[in-house]
């Protein structure tokens, strides 16, 4: 008995895997809205387990404006603007997928190793974090990966400058946007 997914979820799973690109996505601002919101949404999780709340909240804001604002410029720059909505699209999903699968496993290695140590002078966080983002690495590159296929795939870059987007904007997205907003 073979498995069939539906379309939209055949779709997805083609995005996170190289497969497909953008244009399997419909040219909808509800979705390009959606798909946004759950990128900022992520976001705030992600930093939500580290930072305070106004801060969280603000860097999942300033990530889906630096994403949105990075997506515009590239197609602007390429002559693809048409591709845009979808592009915007595939890389907020992407983006959001790869970082709440993220987010869920920070949470699961934080929860069994508060609940495996029986010492009363268990690791500090700071350990704890470290060692989850070592753990959690290879998810980092994965959306590197991801990005770096959506542009090439709408806006027609090599795959060099491809990935000299996708790095920085995903770098920008996990580790500067936070910083910036460091008073909150």
């Amino acid at each position: 008995m073979k498995l069939t997914l539906p379309p939209p979820v055949q779709n997805i799973i083609g995005l996170l895997n190289w497969k497909v690109g953008p244009d399997v996505l419909p040219k909808s601002q509800l979705l390009l809205a959606v798909c946004l919101g759950a990128f900022a949404a992520a976001v705030f999780l992600r930093q939500a387990m580290d930072y305070s709340l106004a801060r969280a909240a603000a860097s999942g804001i300033g990530s889906a404006v630096i994403l949105g604002a990075v997506a515009f410029l590239c197609a602007k720059v390429s002559g693809y603007q048409e591709r845009l909505t979808q592009t915007l699209c595939a890389l907020a999903l992407g983006g959001a997928i790869i970082i709440f699968l993220t987010t869920f496993l920070r949470f699961l290695l934080f929860i069994s190793l508060a609940l495996s140590d029986t010492s009363e002078n268990g690791l500090p966080y700071i350990n704890v974090a470290e060692l989850a983002n070592f753990l959690l690495f290879p998810l980092f590159v994965w959306n590197v990966f991801i990005f770096a296929a959506l542009f090439r795939r709408s806006f027609r870059p090599s795959v060099i400058v491809s990935f000299a987007i996708a790095l920085p904007l995903v770098f920008i997205v996990d580790f500067w946007v936070p910083t910036v907003f460091k008073s909150l």
